[in-house]
């Protein structure tokens, strides 16, 4: 349940609600610093990973008889082929397609990842590339290694969510080695399993825990906190489940005499009032960045 004389002593807060009206008035407005958008040193890596074999598609561009001369180039380099999933925009080197549906579900299975390709496998390979349309673009731009920079870039995207936090955990890092700096007895552990922590420093943990990880575990004078953080710039199920997780984990927590601290922030909390109120209200101590940067995460861990 939320520790409301804490809130009361800390920041003259005494209901759920009102503590729920002081977070969500505050909450940041955006996750996106400049590094959000792209990751440009992995996109980047990725691309020149191919540089070879973009290098000799390049062959490819305005040929009058793409199928023969995509033939020829695999027979001669067939390391080319493994380049051809991730001009698609896909990762797995083997991939499956539904190859018909008139007669029946029908389905091929072609790997790009071998070392060597019989002339079957190659024409299959050929026939691959030219249904998905992939060969007659080939045929046409200008610079394979530019298209697969594009691709990557579009990749990347997907990972942005996995960014969305990175300034939160940032400013969390940087108050706690601070906070470490100041009480000799104090340290903290990153994306590390409690197992570890219970191994290394003595604490007592819950089994069912033992093999969860965390973002942050801090252990100060015997007393451990543990503190996770995330950030919802839009609406979803997924953070429900969050919720429910997180005071599942805080009783589990407490019962070792473990303090648990959920900072979370982002506008998309205002439309999520109720996952977020039943959180506060069901969790000891929850804070955004804004009651970060006022001190709070010192206060807590601190407490005895």
């Amino acid at each position: 349940m939320a520790n409301l004389d804490f809130y009361k002593k800390h920041l003259n807060l005494s209901t759920v609600d009102e503590i729920c009206k002081a977070l969500s008035d505050t909450l940041i407005e955006t996750n996106c610093t400049y590094e959000f958008f792209v990751n440009w040193t992995k996109v980047t890596k990725n691309r020149d990973a191919f540089k070879y074999e973009l290098a000799l598609l390049k062959s490819m561009k305005n040929c009058s008889d793409p199928i023969s001369d995509f033939r020829d180039l695999l027979k001669k380099y067939p390391e080319v082929i493994k380049v051809i999933p991730i001009l698609l925009a896909c990762r797995d080197g083997l991939l499956k397609v539904l190859n018909s549906i008139e007669t029946g579900l029908q389905y091929m299975t072609f790997d790009f990842s071998k070392n060597s390709y019989d002339t079957k496998e190659i024409e299959n390979v050929v026939k691959f590339t030219k249904n998905t349309g992939l060969l007659d673009m080939l045929c046409q731009m200008d610079s394979a290694i530019d298209y697969l920079l594009g691709v990557e870039v579009g990749l990347d995207t997907n990972a942005r969510k996995n960014r969305s936090g990175l300034f939160l955990e940032k400013m969390v890092t940087e108050t706690l080695k601070e906070l470490s700096a100041r009480n000799s007895d104090m340290v903290f552990i990153e994306q590390k399993s409690f197992g570890y922590v219970e191994d290394k420093y003595d604490v007592h943990i819950p089994p069912t825990l033992r093999d969860r990880k965390f973002d942050y575990a801090v252990i100060n004078k015997g007393n451990a906190t543990n503190i996770e953080v995330n950030f919802y710039g839009g609406t979803g199920s997924k953070p429900s489940e969050i919720v429910s997780s997180y005071i599942n984990r805080g009783e589990v927590l407490s019962s070792a005499s473990w303090k648990f601290v959920w900072l979370t922030d982002g506008q998309g909390w205002k439309k999520m009032q109720r996952p977020f109120r039943i959180g506060v209200e069901n969790i000891n101590y929850v804070i955004n960045a804004n009651l970060l940067r006022k001190g709070l995460l010192e206060k807590i861990i601190l407490l005895s």
